[in-house]
């Protein structure tokens, strides 16, 4: 039987997590990918702000500019998560992934990454009209916007998977993730709030590491604060992309290597009759 109690789902979510870095410790280079998204988008940043095209106090930048950086950031983005799961799922499906090998299946799905950027960014424009700048903002229109957030992001869990595994075209790769979804699991996405977990407490644990060591430099401490918070933010992005590539394989019924049965079954609440 499964339990639906709070302190059950988040313990699923540990041995999911715990699946997870099985996987990563056996492919290590596959932290590379968000560090690779992470670097492209400082590089992007670094372009824009030496042609002075990031708005500040002092001056204004019209919305073309900004609607392709953010086109592109969402571009890198997905492009190296694309590659990240095609490299966990040909692990879990019994091959020996490495960067290269991730890089080239997700650039053979290049068509439908741009296309698929190209609609992250709407909705991410759209999400944020609604909640309005500052001066129009209110707890109502914070709280339609982060419901479409969430349920936006629930819809979407398997897009990336079913485009790199799939080549579907990412309107088909929406039907197609949103049936999954309601087929298999039912009412959340549970790994969602887990890894936010997980990255609070890196975080945290990242601060207190950076001011143990600005006790005796504040440089010292800001260098080893952030390269912590830089890893553990790496590492957890890289174990949501196997955690996804595992359940979208358990989707299908397959048998991803590496992960007990049981802990697939019970990261969500089900709906339906678990896969025997």
């Amino acid at each position: 039987m499964i339990s639906g109690g709070f302190m059950t789902k988040i313990s699923n979510t540990f041995k999911m997590m715990r699946s997870c870095l099985v996987v990563l410790r056996k492919d290590r280079e596959l932290i590379f990918f968000p560090i690779f998204a992470a670097i492209s988008i400082l590089i992007l940043l670094a372009v824009y702000n030496l042609f002075g095209l990031i708005p500040t106090e002092e001056s204004e930048v019209s919305a073309a500019p900004i609607l392709i950086l953010l086109f592109v950031a969402n571009f890198f983005i997905v492009l190296f998560n694309s590659a990240l799961v095609s490299a966990a799922l040909e692990r879990l499906r019994g091959g020996d992934p490495n960067v290269r090998s991730g890089l080239v299946h997700a650039i053979k799905h290049i068509h439908h990454i741009v296309i698929w950027s190209i609609i992250v960014t709407i909705v991410a424009i759209l999400i944020a009209i609604i909640r309005g700048d500052r001066r129009e903002r209110s707890i109502m229109r914070e709280l339609f916007a982060s419901f479409l957030q969430a349920g936006w992001t629930m819809m979407t869990f398997f897009v990336v998977p079913i485009i790199v595994s799939e080549n579907l075209s990412p309107i088909s790769a929406i039907k197609r993730s949103t049936s999954l979804f309601k087929q298999t699991w039912g009412d959340q996405v549970i790994a969602n709030f887990g890894f936010g977990i997980f990255q609070f407490l890196a975080i945290i644990l990242s601060i207190a590491v950076g001011w143990f060591f600005g006790l005796f430099s504040q440089t010292l401490g800001f260098v080893i604060g952030a390269l912590c918070a830089s890893m553990s933010v790496a590492i957890i992005y890289t174990l949501e992309g196997i955690y996804k590539a595992a359940l979208y394989e358990f989707a299908l019924g397959e048998k991803p290597l590496e992960f007990q049965q049981e802990d697939l079954r019970t990261a969500y609440r089900s709906k339906a009759v678990a896969y025997s």
